[in-house]
């Protein structure tokens, strides 16, 4: 093991002391030690490495910059600042918007550092969801509509990358998994999901869908039934896009109001653009 990357170990350690994954009592250390070997996997270069094992410090230690400066330097430093959040006094919207937002500025390390991240959070929810079932979301300061959006949203900016590192392929496979239950190809189960918006859900239908998909296609229908009397807001401007889209297309005068809502939900919680809503309506 490289001296600095053995420094950069012994350091996190100390300050993740005590620290453990939302939810759980698993050291939280074992994050950003996750995160450096998928790094290694990736053949990233040693400097990228150990900002795999520094990469939260500044968020939730009291870590400072100068500190990782003075004791691992200015790259490191850089690397560990490009994917730490903004301050906690802006919203989770807000801090979620500005991540997607700055990867299209990032240099190729730093994408390489924050896909590992993300990957291995990805990972991590998977296995709780396979053993643990849907109350995991309920560790998270947002629920599973909004990490849907926020994962589908992050894999858009981050797929102009792909060819820089193996770990937005990666990123993409677990995101499948998670959200769709396959690894590839998740139109079919896209389709399935607007099968409930055109026909509604039946429990029969979805029993050996995986636990995330099948309670996606419950909460599409309870929009339908309930409106967004259940917590989601209504984006008056984007259905209004979406109205106009449809009619465009020649669709709208089929779909009822709920649906309409249905539709709008499901494009935000996985990123679709105007053109997939159209080809799965068609």
């Amino acid at each position: 093991m490289h001296q600095l990357i053995e420094e950069a170990l012994r350091f996190a350690a100390v300050r993740h002391d005590g620290q453990f994954r939302k939810g759980t009592n698993i050291p939280y250390l074992t994050h950003p030690v996750a995160v450096s070997m998928l790094l290694v996997e990736d053949r990233q270069p040693v400097p990228v490495v150990t900002a795999g094992l520094l990469h939260d410090l500044l968020e939730d230690t009291l870590t400072t910059p100068d500190e990782l400066s003075e004791r691992f330097g200015h790259e490191v430093t850089r690397l560990v600042e490009a994917v730490s959040e903004p301050g906690k006094h802006l919203s989770w919207e807000e801090r979620k918007r500005m991540t997607i937002q700055n990867v299209r500025t990032m240099q190729y390390d730093e994408v390489a550092l924050l896909a590992a991240d993300k990957l291995h959070n990805l990972r991590s929810i998977r296995i709780d969801v396979e053993s643990a079932g849907k109350q995991v979301w309920d560790r998270f300061k947002r629920p599973l509509r909004d990490q849907s959006w926020y994962y589908h949203e992050l894999l858009q900016a981050l797929k102009p990358f792909a060819q820089t590192t193996t770990l937005i392929e990666a990123f993409e496979t677990e995101l499948n998994l998670l959200f769709y239950g396959v690894e590839e190809g998740r139109t079919e189960k896209l389709e399935k999901l607007f099968d409930v918006i055109k026909h509604g859900f039946r429990e029969e239908d979805w029993l050996q869908e995986t636990t995330t998909l099948c309670q996606t296609a419950f909460e599409l229908n309870e929009t339908m039934r309930e409106g967004y009397r259940h917590g989601f807001e209504v984006n008056q401007p984007e259905l209004d896009a979406l109205s106009a889209q449809l009619k465009e297309a020649g669709l709208w005068e089929h779909l009822s109001l709920p649906a309409l809502q249905a539709i709008d939900e499901l494009s935000y919680r996985m990123a679709l653009q105007s053109d997939d809503i159209v080809a799965q309506l068609e």
